[in-house]
């Protein structure tokens, strides 16, 4: 099994959530009087903080991963995609930015794996695959294009064990 994570871009995104719910924390701790809105306030921030913790954690123990079997997608602990490597073709390296609504949806024929609106790899189907995201029920989707932290080398060995 390769790891391929996907995390560099998000990181510094949580720690700065991070960083800013500790420093509010500390302000509406020293600057409250009002017992009942001070609780509420520290309990949503240490909620938040917790939130950016696990989203850290997720994002360090959970990359995508590529073995002979399968090419195993992942979008922090909300999205985990299993494609066997059969039905793909030839991956390559394409940074694409997209306007998406969510981190994780179908535009066009493609599932787009997002980190902060961009992807920069592009995997095509060699038949077309059923995804269902919930809400929006089943769709067919004909490649999938994602986020990795070094597109080179993803592409290179999702191609190894296509090809």
């Amino acid at each position: 099994m390769v790891e391929i994570p996907y995390g560099k871009r998000m990181r510094p995104r949580y720690l700065r959530f991070l960083i800013i719910t500790a420093v509010g924390i500390a302000l509406v701790a020293f600057a409250l009087d009002i017992p009942w809105l001070l609780i509420t306030l520290i309990v949503l921030g240490v909620l938040n903080a917790v939130v950016c913790v696990g989203a850290l954690y997720v994002l360090y123990r959970q990359p995508h991963t590529i073995t002979d079997g399968e090419l195993r997608l992942r979008q922090l602990g909300f999205f985990d995609w299993r494609i066997p490597t059969a039905d793909l073709s030839t991956a390559q390296v394409a940074e694409r930015s997209h306007k998406g609504q969510r981190s994780v949806e179908v535009i066009g024929e493609a599932l787009v794996i997002q980190s902060l609106t961009k992807t920069n790899v592009s995997v095509p189907f060699r038949e077309p695959q059923l995804v269902d995201l919930g809400k929006t029920g089943p769709k067919q989707v004909r490649k999938v294009e994602f986020w990795a932290d070094d597109p080179e080398k993803a592409v290179r060995e999702i191609n190894q064990r296509t090809t």
